[in-house]
């Protein structure tokens, strides 16, 4: 699937802040929060970060299916 590279970058980030191990999690919700600033402040008018969040749910579950399905096990 196509993307936007910096949706794709906020997915990844947001997947990588649910999976990470706790020690991780400040750096990734960091990480997360400035794409999510990128993202903002490039609607006119700006959005909160926050809504950008909440505008990309649903096709932030269809990325993570996506990733969940890469990472199973091939059966041949």
């Amino acid at each position: 699937m196509s993307r936007n590279p910096l949706l794709e970058a906020i997915h990844e980030a947001l997947y990588d802040l649910q999976t990470c191990a706790e020690k991780d999690k400040p750096a990734a919700r960091e990480k997360l929060y400035v794409l999510l600033q990128q993202a903002a402040s490039r609607i006119h008018p700006p959005a909160r970060p926050d809504d950008v969040l909440d505008a990309l749910h649903e096709d932030y579950k269809e990325f993570r299916r996506m990733k969940r399905r890469q990472e199973w096990p091939k059966l041949s």
